[in-house]
């Protein structure tokens, strides 16, 4: 079962150990897709730039 559905408003979680730092993280977004292949990942519009992203679930957090 996906934790977002089309519509949620999102935010990317930090990545601590990214080499020069994690510069997407605390982006925020909508959730535009749900995807079945691969299972577990989602298509955000980002609010900062417009353009859609995919990411995996576990690295974003709902708001």
């Amino acid at each position: 079962m996906a934790m977002f559905k089309v519509g949620d408003r999102i935010k990317v979680v930090d990545r601590p150990n990214w080499p020069g730092g994690y510069k997407i993280a605390g982006w925020e977004g909508t959730v535009v897709e749900v995807m079945d292949n691969p299972a577990g990942y989602v298509i955000m519009q980002a609010e900062k730039t417009g353009y859609n992203m995919a990411f995996p679930e576990k690295e974003l957090q709902q708001i």
